[in-house]
């Protein structure tokens, strides 16, 4: 997976796994209320970033003609933020897929970076900051080979000519339905699965990179984390369908987790054996 490195960026908000899965729908309602507050709190304080940080769709696919029509208030209302001089960044989870091999004039007036990619940048109270959906990082083996070809432009350009939107949107929703419903792999998360996953993640950037992540944003998993895990912060999350959040950071001193229902959240205890 490709890296794509930002400047300037001081000051952001981070929204991941929303999984909207029907216009109108109470979680689509929440969103768009939540970024009129986020437009509104810009123009007293300055937000560089919002950063989109996978799965904010459940599920949208190859063709994006018809999933910018079905979800255009979502969209519009991330285009507003876009030109108020904010960067808006798509980063493509395991649910929302096609961004990095279908770039359009309509997707380019939205975002200003999209695609299937992982963000780093260096600021200047965080470090070298890096920010991913995490699902190939936070997933058995097995998975990659599929991921892969799911996110491939073979499959993606076939799987656009021959399906139309319409389909494989009935499609896709009925499968997250009926996966949600059985308790998807996020659910059986065990702490010393998620520490064997982090601390070989960090061994092979520090590898390759000769240098040590200072602080990791990850999405994917659906658990609340806001710790210092092996010399690097890590923020992580909880189940938006149980308290819809997102994280905001103004600077050391002034940066939280929005959460629309309470506060009172228990953290995912990663000392666990």
């Amino acid at each position: 997976m490709r890296t794509v490195r930002i400047e300037n960026i001081n000051s952001f908000v981070v929204i991941s796994d929303v999984h909207l899965r029907e216009p109108g729908d109470l979680n689509s309602q929440i969103l768009l209320e939540n970024l009129d507050k986020i437009k509104l709190k810009h123009y007293t304080k300055k937000i560089d970033a919002i950063i989109f940080l996978g799965d904010i769709f459940d599920f949208i696919t190859v063709s994006k003609t018809f999933f910018i029509k079905i979800w255009v208030d979502v969209f519009d209302k991330i285009k507003e933020l876009k030109n108020l001089g904010i960067k808006t960044i798509f980063l493509e989870g395991n649910h929302d897929f096609g961004f990095e091999h279908f770039h359009s004039k309509k997707l380019d007036d939205i975002f200003s970076y999209y695609g299937d990619f992982i963000l780093e940048f260096d600021h200047p109270e965080l470090g070298r900051t890096v920010m991913r959906h995490g699902d190939n990082l936070i997933c058995l083996p097995s998975y990659q080979k599929p991921r892969a070809f799911f996110k491939s432009y073979l499959f993606q350009k076939i799987a656009n000519l021959l399906v139309p939107g319409f389909l494989m949107h009935f499609i896709c929703t009925n499968y997250a339905k009926r996966s949600r419903n059985k308790g998807e792999t996020y659910n059986a998360l065990t702490a010393p699965f998620l520490r064997n996953c982090l601390e070989d993640y960090f061994k092979i950037y520090n590898e390759n990179n000769s240098k040590q992540i200072n602080t990791l944003f990850l999405g994917h998993i659906h658990v609340y984390l806001k710790i210092v895990f092996q010399q690097v912060r890590l923020f992580v999350g909880p189940d938006w369908f149980s308290n819809p959040n997102y994280f905001v950071f103004y600077d050391s001193r002034e940066n939280e987790r929005i959460f629309t229902k309470n506060d009172n959240i228990k953290q995912f205890d990663i000392s666990k054996s």
